[in-house]
């Protein structure tokens, strides 16, 4: 029995000793012919990757199975989290929802008290960007919309943001909008938290100055300028711009309007409201006649 069984691992040992010189003389053969450039150890290893390729695709689906499965777990608790968020952020927008319609009915109420007219402003025209009108004095652009479309000269225009210019020349078919970027540019602002009256001027760059401000007003950074509705071309309360910087009495505004992504504007139909005072003072003046 011992006999036979070392004499059994002594040819077991000799086979393994036989494999691995078989196995060192095929690598030393093939590494002669990577050397060589022959290209057939490419060959061999791409025929190679052939023939396991079928065989890695079965055993790889069970791993792709559990990965899937896990990503789905994962998701799923994701979405638990994503969830429970918008249900916070969705309790916060009821209670603003009330509260803006809260506002709204008193809004309201106070215009019927008052009789004061709504401030619903429709829009003329809705037109495309066509041209851009470029160079160091002039700050327009072209638009697909002209009288054919109820187009007068004057009336203001604004993006999805805020204003961007007015109407200056008037076609048939196109008008031409000077931006408020431009330096003949000028809209009478006020700004929205101290209630400060001011003019916004162009700069033919991409900002605009505050000027003619009060000494005393108050104005900080990230302060919003609206439109004040004084001298009738711009309806009052239209987002303007905000203020970005204060440096030794200049200050400068960001316009709301995506001046350098134009695409679709509105021209909107804006009629100033009749000066009351005037209207009385008028009044008067022709019943003393």
């Amino acid at each position: 029995m011992g006999l036979a069984s070392s004499g059994a691992s002594s040819r077991r040992s000799l086979r393994g000793r036989g494999g691995l010189w078989f196995y060192l003389i095929f690598a030393i053969f093939f590494l002669f012919l990577e050397l060589l450039g022959t290209g057939l150890p490419s060959q061999i290893r791409g025929a190679a990757n052939d023939v396991v390729a079928p065989l890695l695709n079965v055993l790889e689906r069970p791993v792709r199975f559990v990965q899937s499965g896990l990503e789905r777990f994962a998701g799923v608790s994701d979405i638990y989290l994503e969830n429970q968020t918008l249900r916070g952020d969705n309790e916060r927008l009821k209670q603003w929802r009330e509260a803006a319609m809260q506002l709204s009915r008193e809004n309201e109420q106070l215009r019927l008290i008052l009789k004061v007219p709504k401030r619903e402003i429709p829009a003329a025209a809705t037109a495309r960007i066509i041209g851009i009108g470029g160079g160091p004095f002039e700050r327009s652009v072209l638009v697909n919309a002209g009288t054919a479309d109820g187009v007068i000269k004057g009336l203001p225009v604004i993006d999805e943001n805020g204003l961007i210019g007015r109407v200056i020349h008037v076609g048939h078919w196109t008008s031409r909008v000077l931006l408020v970027t431009d330096l003949n540019s000028r809209v009478p602002v006020r700004l929205e938290r101290s209630g400060d009256l001011a003019i916004a001027e162009g700069q033919n760059n991409n900002l605009l100055r505050l000027r003619f401000l009060q000494p005393d007003a108050d104005v900080e950074v990230g302060d919003r300028v609206l439109a004040s509705g004084h001298g009738g071309v711009f309806p009052p309360d239209l987002p303007i711009a905000q203020v970005t910087a204060i440096d030794e009495g200049v200050i400068t505004l960001k316009p709301f309007g995506l001046l350098s992504k134009l695409d679709y504007v509105r021209i909107m139909n804006y009629q100033a409201l009749p000066d009351v005072d005037a209207i009385l003072s008028n009044g008067t003046t022709g019943g003393r006649q």
